[in-house]
């Protein structure tokens, strides 16, 4: 129906491929509180590519990596408090039976 609507109009873009890819967010936000959730979903298949192109995925793993080492050395710390409250360095030390 969109597409006879367009022929019919001599529509033969989309208005969101000349939209700036930093602009469409904002673009997409207001598609979606005037025209509905309908409407959003047709503007989000006609510009997912510009959306896409924004993104920078060596940025994006870099503050994943940020992320994970932060936690990596906060689990580090709180086992270190609990091995130090048991009483010991972390180290495993075998007192079981002896080798036969």
């Amino acid at each position: 129906r969109r597409a006879e609507l367009a022929a019919l109009e001599g529509v033969n873009q989309s208005l969101y491929s000349e939209i700036d890819p930093l602009h469409l967010p904002e673009v997409l936000s207001l598609v979606d509180q005037h025209h509905g959730q309908g409407e959003l979903y047709v503007a989000l298949r006609s510009s997912i590519a510009g959306v896409i192109s924004t993104m920078n995925k060596k940025e994006c793993l870099q503050q994943q990596r940020a992320y994970h080492r932060t936690r990596l050395d906060t689990i580090e710390a709180e086992l270190a408090a609990i091995e130090a409250a048991e009483g010991h360095d972390g180290n495993v030390v075998d007192i079981g039976s002896e080798p036969r």
